[in-house]
């Protein structure tokens, strides 16, 4: 044994007479190494057996799911096939309507969302595989209970949107970028109403007067529409509006301009016009001249309205689904079941004047059409009508080829000349005055919550391309101020006025924050409808 050992020994190395061990250090044996690298394998298998049986698979999964899919954790099989990536058709299972065409929740319609623009979904099949991704890929799962699993990652999104961060690259809001103006179809200026609001309530404070007509919603998200009979009729009363002396429409010279006298409505009966049997006669006054004046004309005047009608049925040969409509223009993409509804009021209001007429003839055509209205009202909701099919445009009307360019320019000037109490606030055209855009919505492809705002920042330090503060409190008003106080002004900030406060240190910065790609219940039947439509 003292042998053995004196042949472990280790000399020295080299002259130095470094420190080194004074043996030979010799590797267990195989053997025993391999029993006990068994030994190991044999516990992990028993304990992987254990757990895919007793102990709910924690062995295998990542970690806790979050609390949207607590419910079936220990089933893997829910979502996961083998050990693969959970694929799309697993998540639809639960989030998708049976038989769904395209995916309201699909990546390939993502872009469709908060903008509700129903024109931008693309059908094909090819198109939607080409460009989808798995949900997985943006909403990863085992991160616990407590993990967001909605709350996507700033690095998913912009490995497609190349705008890095968001205060360096983000790009300027839309309407800024190319310069797109407000729809310009009131004639209203802020300085102004914002000084008689104050008179009005005794008061100083501009803010105050932001209120007066911007009323918030509910939450305190937006705020609610415009209304005139809400928001304009305590001021803009009908006392002392009337029309300018009018020339009388002429039956055997159509296409000279003028307009139907009260009476001359009660006679033609024309469905729609019952209001003329209620209308005051004192109203009009005839002038010698054989003209006639309107005093007062009210807002949305029946009269004023009909004889724009009369009009553009003049104008035009073909008007279309138009004269069902009071007021002529667009709106928003996820708004334009307005149209038809309004639509739908007319045609049961021209059913309505027809029911005390005792025609045999006339009451079989208000039977048929009273069928055709339960069909249009039982189906104006489950049918989503969007701007490029509607039939309400001026683009739908033919000009009459039977009129002269002069005899155009007379009835459209003409028609200013009826409307002319409307004019202070409306704009008119095709005969026709333009429809309001009561309830705006500036930011298509993000949202923006007032209330979470108001506590950081006053109105007015954020709208501030109308130069309301500096006119009213400064007394500044030179023209040149003056003239960017006008309705086609978008008064919304910058997105440079959102770097202030949405910073890595500040206010949230992240993508989610304003912009959300899956859509709200509305825009989710929206789209799923019009799928199926198509």
């Amino acid at each position: 044994m003292a042998k053995q050992d004196e042949s472990r020994k280790k000399g020295t190395f080299s002259n130095i007479r470094l420190a080194i061990s004074k043996k030979y250090i010799y590797p267990l044996s195989r053997k025993r190494m391999m029993q006990v690298g068994g030994i190991g394998c044999l516990v992990l298998l028993v304990y992987f057996i254990f757990d895919l049986l007793f102990a709910n698979q924690t062995f295998l999964s990542q970690g806790p799911v979050s609390v949207n899919h607590a419910n079936f954790e220990s089933e893997c099989s829910r979502c996961h096939q083998s050990f693969e990536t959970v694929n799309n058709t697993k998540c639809s299972v639960c989030h998708e309507k049976a038989n769904d065409k395209l995916g309201t929740y699909t990546f390939a319609a993502h872009y469709v969302y908060t903008s509700a623009d129903l024109r931008r979904v693309n059908t094909s099949q090819e198109h939607n595989a080409a460009k989808e991704i798995s949900c997985a890929t943006c909403h990863p799962e085992h991160r616990g209970r407590d993990a967001e699993i909605t709350e996507v990652p700033d690095m998913r999104c912009i490995s497609c949107h190349e705008y890095g961060s968001f205060n360096k690259n983000h790009p300027e809001f839309e309407f800024v970028r190319n310069r797109i103006s407000d729809d310009a179809t009131l004639r209203f200026t802020h300085i102004k109403h914002v000084k008689e609001v104050l008179k009005k309530i005794g008061s100083v404070n501009v803010e105050t007067s932001c209120f007066y007509c911007h009323k918030p919603e509910g939450e305190g998200r937006h705020f609610m529409p415009i209304n005139f009979d809400v928001h304009c009729a305590e001021c803009h009363q009908p006392v002392g509006n009337e029309t300018p002396a009018l020339s009388i429409h002429d039956p055997n010279n159509p296409t000279l301009p003028g307009v139907e006298t009260l009476q001359m409505i009660q006679s033609r009966r024309r469905p729609g016009t019952l209001w003329a049997f209620y209308t005051n006669p004192n109203e009009f006054t005839v002038k010698a001249n054989d003209k006639i004046v309107k005093s007062p004309v009210y807002h949305k005047d029946p009269w004023v309205l009909e004889n724009l009608k009369l009009i553009r049925q003049i104008l035009y040969s073909d008007v279309g689904l138009t004269d069902l409509l009071k007021t002529l223009g667009s709106v928003p993409n996820n708004k334009t079941d307005i149209l038809y509804r309004e639509a739908l009021q007319t045609l049961q209001d021209y059913a309505n004047g027809l029911r005390g007429r005792p025609e045999p003839e006339v009451q079989a055509d208000l039977a048929y059409i009273d069928k055709l209205l339960n069909i249009v009202q039982m189906n104006i909701g489950r049918y989503p009508i969007n701007s490029f099919d509607s039939f309400f445009s001026f683009k739908r009307m033919i000009e009459n080829p039977d009129l002269t360019e002069g005899q155009k320019k007379d009835l459209e000037d003409f028609s200013l000349k009826v409307a002319k109490p409307c004019l202070e606030c409306h704009v008119v055209e095709h005969a026709a005055i333009a429809r309001v855009n009561a309830e705006q919505r500036v930011l298509h492809r993000a949202v923006f919550n007032h209330r979470a705002h108001i506590l950081q920042r006053r109105c007015l330090e954020c709208h501030v391309e109308i130069p309301i503060n500096q006119v009213i409190l400064d007394k500044d008003t030179t023209q040149a101020l003056l003239l960017k106080d006008r309705s086609e002004i978008q008064n919304i900030p910058k997105v440079e006025n959102c770097y202030q406060c949405h910073t890595p240190k500040e206010a949230s910065n992240k993508c989610v924050t304003c912009h959300y790609m899956h859509p709200n219940k509305e825009q989710r039947a929206n789209l799923q409808l019009f799928v199926e439509k198509k």
